[in-house]
């Protein structure tokens, strides 16, 4: 009877610290937030030399993933005309950040 009673409690005890556990382990399904630092579109001189104002990328879990932004596309500020650059990040359990995008515009002052 002891062994019954000993098993019923061990089996009730595993019960409640795996029920515990789903409750804890809550899966990441929020994306990250990029913000453009700057102007929106950027006007440059041609000939002189395009400075990226910046960015920062947050997430809810993970926190400041600014490093891991990744920009695409290029300007040519030789060349007059209009430029986009686009800006996208993921976080650690995959979910993708809303892609920002800047427009450049290159012209003679």
């Amino acid at each position: 009877m002891r062994k019954i009673g000993f098993l019923m409690l061990v089996f009730t005890m595993v019960l409640f610290s795996t029920q515990c556990k789903k409750d804890d382990e809550k899966k990441d399904t929020t994306p990250p937030t990029i913000v453009l630092k700057g102007a929106n579109p950027m006007f440059v001189d041609k000939g002189t030399a395009y400075v990226e104002p910046g960015y920062e990328a947050n997430d809810d879990t993970d926190g400041d993933i600014s490093a891991n932004v990744k920009v695409s596309g290029t300007v040519d500020v030789n060349t007059e005309g209009t430029y986009e650059l686009k800006y996208n990040v993921s976080d650690a359990a995959g979910n993708k950040a809303e892609e920002k995008k800047r427009t450049v515009k290159v012209m003679i002052f």
